[in-house]
């Protein structure tokens, strides 16, 4: 059996709301949708021949059977995923490795809309800490914390002094974990002392109150009424999401020393977020994305919409 309508593949875990919404608006729309963890495992069929002179990609999936050309946009949510039951450690590891390597191959080598089409460096490492998105920030004019990596005692406490926070009041970001520690004085300080002897450390001053806002190619999403200051970043927030080829992705913006700056990138937005009007919206903009091969032109001033 073949479906012969345009078909829609929506790559995320079942229950994941923001694919769930994505499916309905296009099941609105009369258009065909399928969702799956991963288009290269069971009960799904996928085939590449390589060869000097091109290549030929058969992906199947409920008894129908497609072609790359066949494919009308594709939504990632999901790196791909394998099963691990029945998997020694060291075989499962290797099995996602290979997994997750012809997965990104094959979604950039897709003619119709990807979204999100993530860059090696996010597809490796979607929990990147916010020092490896300093560069782009800057560049797209979006305001960062001041950062310090070192593993030398004396930068570190200047660093912490000159946060106006005193001898505390610091924050130690390890660069492998998402967890945070706001470093006080005495024992704290002598904890960041006993790591930087084995690792350099990352610290930054600590923020406050945070506002969350969503890119969905030219448009923003804001989780409440944003600050002046926050929308004046509007334009910013585009440029950023579109040189980093994502065009969804939410951003975590809070004041740090009496300025607003970016404090966490999320290429993997949760749409749970947002209230249930802004949810469709974002829903509503991710279907015009998929259905519209303009979606990568370079982003014009930003809709904004808030809750």
């Amino acid at each position: 059996m073949h479906w012969r309508c345009p078909l829609f593949l929506l790559l995320g875990h079942p229950h994941d709301p923001c694919c769930e919404a994505v499916r309905r608006e296009l099941e609105r729309r009369e258009r065909k949708a399928v969702l799956t963890a991963d288009p290269m495992a069971a009960p799904a069929r996928f085939s590449w021949r390589l060869s000097n002179s091109g290549s030929e990609i058969r992906f199947e999936i409920r008894d129908a059977c497609y072609s790359n050309d066949e494919l009308e946009g594709v939504l990632v949510r999901s790196s791909g995923y394998v099963e691990p039951t029945g998997w020694r450690p060291e075989d499962l590891a290797y099995m996602q490795a290979e997994s997750q390597a012809a997965l990104l191959a094959w979604l950039w080598s897709l003619s119709c809309p990807v979204v999100n089409l993530y860059p090696a460096f996010v597809w490796y490492s979607p929990r990147a800490p916010l020092v490896s998105w300093l560069p782009l920030l800057r560049r797209s004019g979006l305001p960062a914390p001041p950062t310090l990596i070192t593993n030398v005692d004396r930068e570190a406490r200047a660093f912490g002094a000159a946060s106006g926070n005193g001898d505390g009041g610091i924050v130690y970001s390890p660069l492998a974990t998402e967890t945070r520690y706001l470093i006080g004085q005495g024992d704290d300080w002598r904890g960041i002392e006993a790591i930087a002897r084995v690792v350099p450390v990352c610290l930054s001053p600590p923020h406050g109150a945070v506002e969350v806002v969503q890119v969905v190619g030219e448009a923003t999403f804001w989780e409440r009424e944003p600050a002046p200051a926050a929308i004046a970043l509007e334009p910013a927030l585009c440029r950023f999401a579109a040189a980093a080829g994502l065009s969804f992705v939410e951003l975590v913006l809070a004041p740090v020393a009496g300025r607003l700056v970016v404090v966490a990138v999320e290429p993997q937005p949760r749409l749970e977020r947002l209230a249930p009007g802004q949810r469709r919206a974002v829903a509503n903009h991710l279907v015009d994305l998929l259905t519209d091969s303009r979606w990568r032109d370079a982003p014009a001033e930003p809709r904004r919409t808030v809750s």
